[in-house]
């Protein structure tokens, strides 16, 4: 199970190096914005990790394992979840279409969530990964969630490149005002 684990990880880490570094990068470059492959190949490498969760869940695709009894993780990871959760549908909805898909040139997203932190979606959606590693702990649910990291780097590395060329100084001030992650203070 372990080989089967640490296989997976790396070809899912590869995978994502190629489609961030690579294609994503190179349609950014090229065409100014994301294209129908590199968009649906991000979008496979989200749905592959979070499928990646069965290889050290007890239960086999689709089934969800039972809850742990606890009732203290139990509140923890439903906290976690609807925060992320509203993180990531208060994101996403601000955020539109047209800046999703890398299209919306006009003008750069800083206000919302996005005065806090430079991706707050990407913040939501792992404080849900955060609340099933809560629930279900063991040292591959924990790397599970430094893959998510990982993959998460990369995208963020390759989007913060096209939003340099795209918006030159406003943006470099906008990264100086508001972090990669979270503003607290």
């Amino acid at each position: 199970m372990l080989l089967r684990y640490l296989v997976s990880a790396f070809i899912l880490i590869l995978f994502s190096f190629i489609t961030f570094r690579v294609i994503v990068r190179n349609d950014y470059s090229k065409k100014g914005r994301l294209t129908f492959v590199s968009y649906s190949f991000e979008v496979l490498i989200f749905a592959l990790h979070a499928n990646f969760m069965y290889l050290f869940l007890p239960v086999k695709w689709p089934n969800i394992p039972p809850i742990p009894e606890n009732i203290i993780l139990r509140i923890i990871s439903i906290i976690f979840i609807i925060i992320g959760f509203l993180i990531v549908a208060v994101a996403m909805s601000g955020l539109g279409y047209g800046r999703t898909m890398g299209q919306d040139k006009k003008s750069l997203k800083t206000n919302g969530l996005y005065k806090y932190s430079r991706n707050p979606q990407l913040i939501g959606y792992g404080m849900i990964l955060i609340a099933v590693v809560v629930l279900y702990l063991s040292w591959l649910s924990i790397g599970w969630l430094i893959i998510y990291v990982v993959i998460s780097y990369f995208m963020i590395k390759t989007e913060e490149e096209f939003l340099t060329n795209n918006y030159g100084e406003e943006y470099q001030i906008y990264c100086n005002d508001v972090p990669r992650l979270i503003k607290l203070f």
